[in-house]
């Protein structure tokens, strides 16, 4: 056998000694983990669950301290779960991605639960403003001669806007049966049709304001504002995941 082979052959009967190292190195760090949720209480399943649970928040982007204290808190909850003879499986599922992608983004808000009030807020302020912005810039642009005889300042409005967007959000609470209320149906809707009026009565105040006040802008600012507002509302709606607003209830997807 040539000096060649014999290095080739070395070279293989170590490369074999370096897997089998590294591959025994794995199979004791599996037995050490597992052996850390073994010995601190739980029983088999829960500490089989919280094995894999732990494997599976590791292939996270959380930084360290996080994933440590997302497993002694879910460790101490199946500690107590057991003393009332609940197990993983009935308080999470079995499906431990499922469990930690709840962790991560939030739990889902049960089918029917109103949306925060203050995001629910802001996002239906910016879509008054988005239709306002549009409504009254197309309407600037057929005709001119409208700036003269009925001025709507951007202080109009945004004003508007807001009050549509505090206001939205209560109406849905308001005319909620499943709701205990203060007053009966009819102060109910007596009170909505008074603010009704009240709003649009300052709607029309504010165009007796004088222009530095309440300044006019062209048409075409106001569409590319109202281009602003619209896409804004979108991100709003995705970043508090609403399901609630002015144009209607999206409905949720069941898991």
């Amino acid at each position: 056998m040539s000096e060649n082979e014999n290095e080739k052959r070395n070279a293989g009967v170590q490369q074999r000694k370096r897997n089998a190292a590294v591959h025994q190195d794995r199979n004791s760090t599996v037995k050490n983990e597992r052996a850390a949720f073994d010995n601190i209480g739980l029983t088999k399943r829960n500490a089989d669950y919280m094995f894999r649970f732990n494997q599976a928040l590791q292939a996270t982007k959380l930084n360290p301290e996080k994933k440590a204290e997302i497993v002694k808190t879910t460790t101490a909850e199946l500690l107590a779960g057991q003393k009332k003879g609940k197990t993983a499986r009935n308080l999470y599922g079995s499906d431990v991605n499922a469990r930690i992608k709840e962790i991560i983004e939030g739990p889902k808000r049960p089918a029917g639960t109103p949306d925060p009030y203050w995001p629910s807020t802001l996002y239906n302020g910016l879509n008054f403003f988005t239709i306002f912005s549009f409504m009254f810039g197309i309407m600037f642009l057929l005709t001119p001669a409208q700036k003269g005889a009925q001025p709507v300042g951007i202080l109009s409005i945004l004003l508007s806007s807001v009050i549509a967007g505090l206001a939205l959000p209560l109406i849905p609470r308001i005319f909620d049966s499943k709701r205990e209320h203060r007053f009966s149906l009819w102060i109910r809707i007596a009170g909505s049709v008074a603010f009704l009026v009240v709003w649009l009565g300052l709607f029309s105040m504010m165009a007796l304001l004088p222009g530095y006040l309440n300044p006019m802008i062209g048409a075409w600012p106001m569409i590319v504002l109202g281009v602003v507002s619209g896409l804004a509302s979108i991100l709003v709606k995705r970043q508090w995941k609403l399901t609630q607003g002015f144009f209607g209830s999206t409905p949720q997807r069941r898991r």
